[in-house]
């Protein structure tokens, strides 16, 4: 049993419930374990790794403009860490699980515009809550993006263990072992043929190296991208990464930035989706989808996943 850290407050338009689901539709993530009501990864900290659970319950009392206010039951995530933390960690782990589940964002506005179109609407009731699941790092974001290039995502799962398993650090704890993404500087040291070794292509291989390469000697990181002017000057830094084109840069930006301007065109999910939903008839009507998306405009981001969450049916 992990001890109790803290609770964290969340918005009234969040639901764990169909955030775990999302988390656990039946793919290998190597990164996270789902158990039923709660998630567990290894996250990298400050002072050094930690186990984290995350789950739903407990009220928390908070303060605002001098007055404490209670949190009721069910408003609130209780995290459990398995080692002590430092209020630096606390403060930090505390913005990853804001990051990861993007706490921070009012779903209403997103909702008054589906309901407004009859072949949406129904997203607001099943779906209500979903947040957009992010990857808060950017440099594992995308690496992920790269890996799912022109594959399944079985696949891309596979290849990802491969990875993360070779590459990456783990921490073992209470009989099972959690595995955290392979930092810059490690992976960059790695050979083509090494990952060719575990099934990826050449050029996919190298793409993943040069990326680590610009990462580990800060060509690129998440805190230079932020401090770019708009959405366009960080798709142009990416973009001019060889191996990171508009899917993958759009990608990597609405996950690990959360901005919520991104299309990635071109992805088979989303069009398979606008398809299925009698949006466009023809994977090829970019005039077509582009009209479409001009109704959603700051919310374009949020469309695209929940068009994906479509494309997955509860068993």
């Amino acid at each position: 049993m992990l001890p109790v850290c803290f609770l964290l407050p969340v918005p009234d338009d969040f639901n764990f419930g169909e955030c775990l689901w999302f988390l656990d539709r039946g793919f290998d993530d190597c990164l996270y374990q789902v158990d039923r009501s709660k998630v567990k990864r290894a996250i990298r900290l400050k002072e050094g790794p930690a186990v984290v659970q995350i789950e739903k319950g407990g009220n928390a009392v908070v303060e605002e403009a001098g007055e404490s206010n209670l949190i009721q039951e069910g408003q609130c995530l209780k995290v459990s860490v398995n080692r002590a933390l430092s209020l630096e960690e606390e403060r930090e782990l505390k913005q990853y699980i804001a990051d990861w589940f993007d706490l921070q964002l009012d779903l209403n506005p997103f909702y008054a515009r589906i309901i407004q179109d009859p072949r949406l609407s129904f997203m607001k009731a099943d779906y209500f809550g979903l947040r957009l699941i992010g990857i808060p790092d950017l440099f594992e974001a995308i690496c992920w993006a790269i890996i799912g290039q022109q594959i399944n995502l079985t696949f891309a799962y596979k290849l990802k263990r491969k990875l993360v398993e070779r590459y990456g650090s783990q921490m073992d704890f209470q009989d099972n072992r959690y595995l955290i993404f392979p930092e810059p500087a490690v992976l960059a040291k790695a050979d083509t043929a090494d990952l060719q070794a575990m099934q990826f292509s050449r050029s996919k291989a190298n793409y993943v190296l040069q990326i680590a390469a610009a990462f580990a000697d800060q060509r690129l990181s998440k805190e230079g991208l932020r401090l770019m002017p708009d959405l366009s000057a960080r798709q142009k830094a990416l973009i001019s990464i060889k191996g990171v084109g508009v899917w993958t840069a759009n990608y990597a930006l609405m996950k690990s930035l959360k901005e919520r301007s991104c299309i990635p065109h071109g992805d088979a999910g989303l069009l398979n989706a606008l398809i299925n939903l009698d949006i466009i008839k023809d994977k090829k009507d970019v005039a077509g989808i582009e009209a479409f998306f001009t109704d959603y405009e700051g919310w374009e981001s949020y469309l695209v996943f929940y068009l994906w969450r479509t494309l997955s049916k509860r068993v």
